[in-house]
């Protein structure tokens, strides 16, 4: 070896002059069995550059994250049980000829999600060291769920009353006590959800921060369908009952909120200060954020967003029960669609996490996709009215006609909803925990809450003020043609509201995608406080 590239060593005791066989490259170099560490030649350049390459070597991929992600995959999964069961309730409305002014007032259960924010820095600064920080919030809201579940399934069948056949049948369904119990089910899987939302910032390394989008996506969507698919279809031929349903799901909560007990990645050191400190450092920290102009403008977005959509979530699974189509046939509909889901959230993945990935581009080009998925929709209704007109069986090219739009609408809506949620962990500030991501998410939710409930409260207002008339028509029976009164829609309601979403929807998609690329284009330091 040269002498310009030997390396001094001014601590060495024994000779300067050492065999060549010494001085060549580590593998190739003898060395007697049991010799200590010392005697390695740790002077070889050759020996650096091996031991560098090794302690170098970056850690790519899952590892040594994948405990993390079954935690979060659990814990969101589990949060959608409530939202699935909350969400069958509309279908049995409809069997039971509840007014759609009864489904406005049941679709407010969701507004805890909306309001979270309110309570968010509570849950981020109060909490047991010992216990955990996280599991302080998460094991509570679970055992207070599971034990709800099983209270409130010995009166499900009475709250929910009969099938009816008319307006009168409908008294016996107690829309307010399901709606103030539900309602609790939302606070508490909300409470979950902003736990939830701080450990995945923190238990994820960096370098799959943006995973913690995935796992919500894919978790809240497998809790919805099993609660949501799984009820409708063993319901409708007769296997269960809500109550039956709920009082299970009750046992698995409690179960699985044993096993969270034992989780150990959690975060135990204590906050600096009084609780009262912490708090109010808390909420201004929250205020500061809100008061950046990035984040004002992000919010406008996130607010306004669902106003053209809202009306094809809120109405289109109603409208085609009341035209015919059994609700165990839009489970299944729903259950083919839940692999195509998650399929497409786990694939756009790619696309939404690392460096230099601009999930707010991804986002604005689905919603372009969900308006055109929007107008489909109208189309599919119209059809399986049309085609079921005078109680005739629905073709099966509707069938496949709804196969196709509905895989659409849930592949664009899954790349909306996992690039939304990478663009939050993307610019949320860890310094202030679950709080930041909460109060993105709570925006989100309320733009997503409020036009449901307005699409909702303005159909029932259409149908109060125009009501309905009595028009005479011709009923075909054994004994000849028999003149009868029926009531018939002075104006298609559904047309109307759904007709004037898409073209709020085609408005704001113009006015805001200019917005939407400059928000992307924002330097992270413009979305942080300090």
């Amino acid at each position: 070896m040269p002498p310009a590239r030997r390396k001094p060593s001014p601590s060495r005791t024994s000779s300067p002059s050492r065999p060549s066989s010494r001085r060549s490259p580590p593998r190739r170099r003898p060395q007697p069995s049991g010799a200590p560490a010392a005697n390695v030649d740790v002077e070889s350049p050759s020996a650096e550059r091996d031991d560098n390459k090794k302690e170098r070597l970056p850690v790519t991929g899952f590892a040594g994250d994948w405990s993390a992600i079954a935690l979060l995959l659990l814990l969101y999964t589990l949060q959608g049980i409530p939202m699935g069961l909350g969400a069958s309730l509309p279908m049995l409305f409809v069997e039971r000829k509840v007014t759609t002014a009864s489904q406005a007032q049941f679709s407010m259960v969701a507004f805890p999600f909306a309001f979270k924010l309110l309570w968010a820095p509570l849950v981020d600064s109060v909490y047991s060291s010992t216990f955990g920080r996280r599991k302080t919030w998460i094991v509570p809201a679970q055992a207070a769920i599971g034990t709800l579940l099983l209270f409130s399934s010995r009166h499900m069948d009475a709250l929910l009353g009969p099938i009816g056949s008319g307006m009168a049948d409908a008294a016996t369904t107690d829309v307010g006590t399901l709606t103030m119990l539900f309602f609790t089910f939302y606070f508490l899987a909300a409470t979950q959800d902003i736990a939830v939302d701080g450990l995945a910032l923190t238990i994820l390394s960096e370098r799959n921060r943006e995973l913690g989008a995935t796992c919500n996506a894919i978790g809240q969507t497998l809790g919805y369908f099993v609660a949501y698919v799984g009820f409708l279809a063993l319901n409708a031929y007769g296997l269960v009952t809500l109550g039956g349903f709920m009082a299970f799901w009750g046992w698995v909560f409690l179960g699985s909120t044993l096993w969270v007990l034992y989780v150990k990645n959690d975060e135990h050191a204590q906050l600096p200060g009084s609780l009262g400190r912490q708090l109010v450092d808390a909420y201004g920290e929250m205020i500061l954020v809100l008061q950046l102009p990035t984040v004002r403008s992000f919010a406008l977005v996130l607010f306004t967003c669902k106003a053209g959509l809202a009306a094809f979530d809120a109405l289109v699974p109603l409208e085609l029960q009341s035209s015919g189509v059994p609700k165990e046939a839009l489970a299944s509909l729903t259950s083919v669609m839940m692999p195509i889901s998650m399929a497409a959230q786990a694939y756009v993945t790619r696309w939404t996490s690392g460096e230099g990935s601009k999930p707010l581009n991804l986002w604005l080009r689905a919603y372009t996709g969900r308006l055109f998925v929007g107008a489909m929709l109208i189309l599919l209704v119209k059809a399986v009215g049309l085609s079921s007109a005078g109680g005739k069986s629905i073709p099966m090219w509707i069938y496949a006609f709804a196969l196709v739009v509905s895989g659409s609408s849930a592949v664009v809506s899954s790349v909306m909803f996992v690039s939304q949620m990478a663009f939050f962990n993307q610019v949320s500030d860890p310094k202030i925990g679950g709080t930041y991501m909460t109060m993105l998410n709570t925006i989100s939710n309320l733009g997503g809450q409020w036009p449901g409930t307005v699409v909702l409260a303005t159909k029932a207002r259409i149908e109060k003020l125009l009501n309905v008339s009595d028009v005479a028509t011709a009923i075909s029976t054994s004994d000849g043609i028999e003149s009868t009164k029926a009531e018939v829609p002075l104006i298609d309601s559904f047309t109307v509201v759904t007709g004037c979403s898409l073209l709020i929807g085609v408005l704001w998609l113009v006015v805001m995608s200019g917005r939407i690329h400059t928000l992307q284009a924002k330097p992270l330091a413009s979305w942080h406080s300090s």
